[in-house]
């Protein structure tokens, strides 16, 4: 039977007094198995995250129903459509079945900034924490069966591990994306090519933490934003900076009245309208899939604006909550424009994706720019959802230049 430490604090928190609900963080309310049930749709995801950074990791299982996981990717490349890199502790004996494995999961702990559950029969202990382009994993295993660490990746590409070093490269939606990491203790391990998969197997003690960086740009630079981010294996450290930057955003609205039921949901709400866009400038360059090029860029750079469905509350909400760094998201958008000489729809990080028909950025871009929002190059935004507008296609799932169709479409009145 699966334990959920999110559950059971509903009855926890329904005792507290009037008084001690007032003097409780926002961070508190959240619950980030809310929605964990699709009945018709995708159920949402907890992900563990700083707000509107690269890394993302949750749990890979079908939802919050099913009692299994399968792995935990080193990050989500785009909301819930592409994982990269897989980690997952793993006991006892060592056979082709592990590779694709799953392990059932008791007491697990959900929050923004830190994961924790007990994996398997033996209850291995796994917990997480992230930082912006890193994060770190720490493992006790449980009895005195082997204990590995299981390396994979979710599309095609390689992990390799060199002197207690690993690395790997994943090739997805025609980029690449890359990991470099370290563990606290000595690292032993044996390499098992599957197909284009190059998947890597680590025996280990009983204590061991993970710490990796990852990059869009290089192994180096992924080692780099690790070292500028997690320069030791001070797990709690870390964890305690992840709540003050969520404690931080979520203390920007302050609930009064209501019910706890309430205020679970609608901050569990704002937390994840910072799931996306995400920064994925590294540190002075980022790799944009819109030209295939790197940029030197001191601004950030925002990728992963489902826009269909954010232009309506989400990016407003943003647009008084956090004008400057609406600014930076809308000026990304500017610049994917100048690079693949249109304005993206679905903004991800692979380049865009137009999944819904629409020009929603222009809506968007007026929003702001009539709340107040005036750092970016409107001329240069018109421009770009002008051109969508008269020189684009109308066909569903495509962003590029009209069509005989679409003459027709024009010519007759439609």
């Amino acid at each position: 039977m699966k334990l959920s430490t999110a559950f059971c604090s509903l009855f926890l928190f329904a005792g507290i007094s009037a008084f001690s609900q007032t003097q409780r963080s926002n961070l508190s309310y959240v619950d980030p198995s809310i929605g964990g049930v699709g009945l018709i749709l995708e159920p949402t995801r907890p992900t563990v995250q700083l707000p509107n950074h690269l890394i993302r990791v949750y749990p890979v299982r079908k939802d919050q129903l099913d009692d299994q996981i399968s792995c935990f990717p080193l990050t989500v490349a785009s909301h819930r459509i592409v994982s990269l890199f897989q980690f997952m502790p793993i006991s006892g004996k060592i056979d082709n079945s592990i590779w694709g494995g799953k392990q059932v999961y008791n007491h697990e702990v959900l929050t923004p900034y830190y994961y924790k559950s007990e994996l398997g029969e033996e209850g291995t202990i796994v917990e997480f924490t992230p930082s912006q382009k890193s994060g770190i994993f720490k493992v006790k295993f449980q009895g005195n069966e082997p204990h590995h660490i299981r390396m994979g990746i979710f599309n095609d590409g390689s992990i390799n591990l060199e002197n207690g070093i690993l690395s790997g490269t994943e090739n997805f939606r025609g980029m690449k994306a890359f990991f470099y990491a370290e563990m606290d203790k000595p690292a032993i391990g044996k390499v098992y090519q599957q197909g284009g998969q190059r998947n890597l197997l680590i025996q280990t003690v009983k204590e061991v933490s993970f710490r990796y960086g990852i990059s869009y740009i290089s192994i180096e630079q992924a080692k780099q934003n690790l070292r500028k981010e997690i320069p030791n294996w001070d797990f709690n450290t870390l964890k305690t900076k992840a709540y003050n930057e969520w404690n931080k955003v979520l203390s920007q609205i302050n609930v009064e009245g209501g019910t706890l039921a309430q205020k679970r949901v609608f901050y569990t709400a704002l937390y994840r309208s910072y799931e996306r866009m995400v920064d994925i400038n590294e540190y002075g360059q980022y790799y944009s899939a819109y030209d295939h090029q790197v940029h030197k860029s001191d601004k950030p750079f925002f990728v992963d604006n489902w826009i269909w469905d954010n232009y309506i509350a989400l990016e407003p909400l943003h647009t008084i909550l956090n004008p400057a760094k609406e600014a930076d998201k809308i000026t990304s958008y500017i610049d994917m424009y100048k690079q693949g000489g249109w304005t993206p729809a679905f903004a991800t990080v692979f380049g865009d994706w137009p999944a819904m028909t629409g020009n929603h950025a222009a809506s968007w871009f007026a929003d702001a720019y009539h709340k107040g929002v005036r750092n970016f190059d409107l001329n240069s935004a018109y421009e770009g959802v002008k051109k969508n507008s008269l020189q684009g296609t109308l066909l569903p799932w495509n962003n590029g230049p009209a069509t005989v169709l679409d003459s027709f479409y024009n010519a007759k009145g439609y």
